[in-house]
């Protein structure tokens, strides 16, 4: 008890950790370019604006709206999305002066959920564009919502669920079922009988907690989307139910989860019964059910967003999904028919009777998990520095290094199962009694296993790396991320280079409720090129934006005042101005990431089917007699 609790603990800690590392950070559907291009100046006024994503975006939950230099609404602007280009938002303008606006854009992208807001910046009136000028992307002034905790958190504890729910059907049906011949006596049949229906109970039980997981993401998705357009909550789930591709796929994956429970329960209500044909549809229902949940979570995730070889990259990902579930519930799932112990049932009859098919099907698993996830791998993270300097690509490498520990580990388990022990350093030796598990080495894979789950939910909640780089290099983005009192205050800057920028500041307050509500805030500038005093407006609850002019690059001194209840709080940010755009330059060769991985996995595939081979040939010449030899039968007949 003592090694299962310390386990459990250090699972739940390390899993724990992982979650703890998911920053904010820029949500699926980025903007990729606008036109006109945030910081242009224009010598007229345009009549539309247009806004280009990476992701398709929902038009019920996509908007936008124009203010002026001090953050003042300026009406007769209407956006439409999802007009020819799903991807596109369309923003059509009213007349407009000289002066500096702000296109304020929030879309929720169509297949994850995820809400991206943001802010484009140009001019009206100044000199007029280069002739042939490319648009180019904004920025700054992006609020993600991806890689939260809570998100995290929900992501893991369904993975957790799903697992639970394959691992127990996997060896509830092919496992126990291919064993059933080597249960002989009636007392140890019925025992395998009250095994599987242990492990039936358990799946459906796992398939309810995944569906209960699902509307608790479903109301935190629904509060994350109203927000931004003052929805309320009811209407919001609403709206995201019957508006966007996601709700579509969670009204799906929902019903499938409920048919699924329902049919395991028919499935254990009927173990007691011989075996017909029609017994055989329910199983089949089950497989059906848990291949379609296994397809909705890849229409779902990233793969779904791929410009080329989409169904290829969904089915992909459906197939990893799929057997990484098997392999990290199934041990779990065995565990359950050994302990507690069966009546009627000796650990090591089990132990002896499933060794063969568990191997099998976790050998098959492995084999397709890798093929799939470094194809995967090859399709979302295109080059392999992406693999390092990105969020996404370290996350990936965080999983790669946990899923061989995890191998490891199942190896170890296996030749225990199969009646090896340890006999010295990298010797392994057939044990006299055959072979027993170790609970020890059971529980730290288990654990492993859970913090790998941990590791995909964030890996899910992370957008990878984007390839297309625009003709004109951008200015990094910079943000200040600071606290004053109980005040959470965030200042970024579009498109942070010199001339006229757009300032959006974040402020909240980090207690329940706040102590008084926020009277006004305003910046000011100071350093090489840039004074003065920029009042902000609240353009969004807890959302202030104005623009002002910086002239030169270099060190900026920028200080936030927040006035609150006759109280004024100021914050002094360190801030750098980016220099102006270089022409554009011929972009280096990349190096795909995709052809080494995908050489990989062939030859990954390619040994497993050899190695298959060649232990399907072996059992089959261990079970003919020797050539000249008298079979079995000959020899008894002889003895007698």
């Amino acid at each position: 008890m003592r090694v299962f609790l310390r386990g459990a603990a250090l699972a739940v800690g390390a899993a724990a950790a992982t979650l703890l590392l998911a920053q904010p950070a820029s949500a699926h559907a980025d903007l990729v370019r606008s036109d006109p291009p945030s910081g242009s100046v224009l010598a007229h006024a345009p009549s539309v604006a247009r806004l280009w994503f990476s992701e398709e975006i929902s038009p019920e939950f996509s908007s936008a709206h124009l203010v002026d230099h001090t953050g003042a609404a300026i009406s007769g602007s209407r956006a439409r999305a999802g007009a020819g280009d799903p991807r596109q938002l369309t923003v059509e303008l009213p007349g407009l002066g000289k002066g500096t606006y702000g296109l304020v854009w929030r879309v929720l992208a169509e297949d994850d959920g995820h809400a991206t807001s943001g802010v484009v910046v140009f001019t009206v009136g100044g000199a007029a564009a280069a002739p042939g000028a490319i648009p180019v992307a904004a920025s700054a002034g992006v609020a993600g919502t991806a890689a939260t905790p809570v998100g995290v958190l929900l992501r893991w504890l369904g993975l957790c669920a799903l697992a639970g729910l394959v691992g127990c059907l996997a060896v509830a049906g092919p496992v126990l079922g291919r064993a059933r011949a080597a249960f002989a006596p009636d007392t140890v049949a019925i025992g395998a009988l009250a095994a599987r229906r242990r492990l039936l109970a358990v799946a459906a039980g796992c398939a309810a907690a995944a569906a209960a997981v699902g509307v608790a993401t479903l109301a935190v998705e629904g509060r994350r989307a109203g927000a931004g357009g003052g929805r309320a909550l009811g209407q919001a789930v609403l709206d995201l139910l019957t508006g966007t591709r996601w709700g579509h796929l969670w009204l799906a994956r929902e019903a499938a989860l409920i048919a699924l429970a329902a049919v395991i329960l028919a499935i254990r209500a009927r173990l007691r019964e011989p075996a017909t044909r029609r017994a055989t549809v329910l199983p089949v229902l089950a497989a059906a059910l848990v291949l379609c949940v296994a397809w909705i979570e890849g229409l779902g995730s990233h793969s779904a967003a791929l410009q080329s070889a989409r169904a290829a990259a969904v089915a992909a990902y459906s197939l990893h999904v799929l057997t990484a579930l098997l392999w990290l519930g199934a041990l779990p799932a065995l565990v359950l028919v050994l302990f507690p112990r069966v009546a009627g049932l000796p650990p090591r009859e089990v132990v002896r009777a499933c060794r063969g098919p568990f191997s099998t099907l976790l050998l098959i698993s492995v084999t397709v998990l890798v093929v799939t996830g470094l194809y995967g791998a090859g399709r979302q993270v295109p080059e392999p520095g992406q693999l390092l300097s990105t969020g996404y690509g370290r996350t990936l490498l965080l999983k790669t290094a946990l899923l061989a520990v995890v191998g490891g580990l199942g190896l170890a388990n296996s030749a225990l199962l199969h009646g090896r022990r340890l006999a010295g350093p990298g010797r392994l030796v057939r044990a006299p009694r055959g072979g027993a598990p170790s609970r020890r080495l059971i529980i730290a894979e288990a654990s492993a296993g859970a913090i790998l789950l941990a590791a995909a939910g964030l890996l899910a909640e992370t957008a990878p790396p984007r390839t297309p780089a625009p003709p004109i290099p951008l200015a990094a983005p910079h943000a200040y991320d600071t606290t004053v009192k109980d005040l959470v205050v965030s200042v970024s800057a579009t498109p942070n280079r010199p001339g006229i920028n757009g300032f959006t500041v974040l402020a909240a307050s980090s207690r329940r409720p706040p102590p008084a509500p926020i009277d006004g805030v305003t910046l000011r500038l100071g350093g090489s090129g840039a004074s003065g005093t920029i009042p902000l407006r609240e353009i969004e609850p807890g959302r202030y934006f104005g623009a002002g002019r910086l002239s030169a690059a270099g060190p900026v001194k920028i200080t936030a005042a927040i006035r609150r209840a006759g109280e004024r709080l100021t914050v002094t940010m360190p801030w750098h101005l980016s220099p102006k755009a270089a022409p554009p330059k011929v972009p280096p060769q990349e190096h795909r990431l995709a052809p080494y991985v995908n050489a990989i996995a062939l030859c990954v595939l390619l040994l497993a089917l050899g190695t298959g081979v060649q232990r399907v040939v072996v059992r089959r010449r261990r079970r003919q007699p020797a050539a000249g030899l008298p079979a079995p039968a000959e020899i008894l007949e002889d003895a007698r």
